[in-house]
């Protein structure tokens, strides 16, 4: 890595900085370390009083050396084109680093990672993060989701499988996306979306002012240590009020998402019309991705098990039935990553979700209906009538520990497909 320190006015279209002299959270973007497209992105900087810089001259460009700023035409020493202001030797590399910057699931979802991680290191020395930092990281999921939902969801299912025990950002951030694409399936705006996305990330802030071991166990818990443990939701709510900015509708998040619509929950015990209608979203995708996750002792639930439990728990009346049925029109009644058997003897893991059609997924055919592996697995859209007339419909949901397939790998590589 080749770095050096500017200042602002020196930096230029087609630079790529991994540092600022401004905390990451009083500014809007996401991440720190980036491609610089454009003059904009360096006025918003000047806005938030961004000075100094430090910029990796391996990934992007360097400083102009003053010979080749003297012989250039006057223009194009003016010229805001990064082509032009960039040094010829690193112009094939801005050129891809630009196009898997922004847009790609993976990228998108290992920087909100990073960046929830410091927003709880920052609540666990009590700084509440402000609404203009988290809001940046929401917007940039929701933007990744309105262009691909099923690379997202992928993005989950993935890092599921991966982390053996998960973390409290692992879960801020599922619920998150999860919750952003029932918000979008509900028909809300865009500026309840958002505060939708960022209540679900802060929904369990909390918990940071408990004992770690205590958080770390807290699907075991009984008696004083569960009720301690209920208290993260007040904890939260006076944790992130000490930041003027917070937004009521976020804060009503917090405190209620695990009231229940038959008044059952905590920590008020609130009915059905007195909960937010964004905090009982966001209660219905976190005891989902509570169900789906490991934790501790407890193994992860099939997800199509977890979507019948909610289904029941509607049923008896925890929660809105109306809002549990568009969850499931979501995520589907066989959500991405679920391993299944068709009719035909074949399995197929679900790489994608057909609202108007949850019984028919989109799934990659990886055996036979004799149980051989196919050389190159078969994407079929089950909603869609096949070529061969062949009529493929889900028989069953198979445990994937039994069956011995890592869902993992097969997921892994429909990334670069756009589903």
């Amino acid at each position: 890595m080749a770095t050096r320190r500017i200042a602002i006015e020196q930096l230029i279209p087609g630079m790529f900085i991994i540092e600022m002299d401004v905390p990451w959270y009083r500014t809007p973007f996401l991440s720190h370390k980036r491609l610089i497209k454009d003059q904009q992105t360096i006025q918003l900087m000047k806005q938030h009083g961004i000075r100094m810089v430090t910029i990796d001259t391996s990934k992007g460009s360097d400083l102009p050396s003053e010979s080749s700023t003297n012989t250039q035409p006057a223009a194009s020493r003016h010229s805001t084109n990064p082509d032009v202001l960039a040094p010829p030797e690193h112009k094939t590399p801005h050129a891809s680093a630009a196009k898997s910057d922004d847009h790609s699931a993976t990228m998108i979802y290992a920087q909100a990672q990073e960046a929830v991680e410091r927003i709880f290191g920052d609540l666990e020395q009590g700084i509440p993060p402000s609404p203009e930092a988290t809001k940046a990281i929401v917007s940039d999921v929701l933007r990744q989701i309105l262009s691909d939902r099923a690379a997202m969801a992928t993005q989950v299912a993935i890092h599921k499988i991966k982390q053996f025990d998960r973390s409290l950002t692992a879960h801020a951030l599922d619920t998150c996306i999860l919750s952003l694409i029932v918000a979008i399936e509900s028909g809300l705006d865009q500026s309840t979306q958002e505060q939708v996305g960022m209540g679900a990330l802060l929904h369990d802030a909390g918990y940071v002012r408990l004992p770690r071991n205590l958080v770390r166990k807290r699907e075991e818990c009984s008696g004083q240590d569960k009720t301690l443990l209920e208290q993260h939701c007040k904890l939260g709510v006076a944790l992130l009020s000490e930041h003027p900015d917070m937004h009521e509708d976020v804060l009503r998040i917090v405190r209620e998402h695990h009231e229940r619509a038959d008044g059952s929950g905590f920590p008020a015990g609130l009915g059905t019309d007195q909960i937010s209608h964004l905090a009982q979203i966001i209660g219905i995708v976190d005891v989902y991705d509570s169900m789906v996750s490991r934790r501790g002792t407890r193994p992860a639930m099939i997800p199509h098990d977890a979507v019948r439990q909610l289904f029941l728990a509607a049923e008896q009346g925890q929660f809105a039935k109306s809002l549990v049925e568009i969850m499931i029109r979501s995520i589907g009644v066989y959500p991405v990553g679920s391993l299944i058997q068709l009719n035909t003897g074949e399995q197929a893991v679900v790489v994608g979700v057909n609202p108007q059609q949850r019984l028919k997924p989109l799934v990659k055919i990886m055996t036979d209906p004799h149980g051989g592996s196919y050389a190159t697995p078969i994407e079929v859209d089950l909603a869609v009538p096949s070529p061969t007339h062949t009529v493929r419909t889900v028989l069953r949901v198979l445990d994937p520990v039994k069956e011995r397939v890592n869902i993992g790998i097969h997921l892994d590589q429909t990334l670069p497909r756009a589903a």
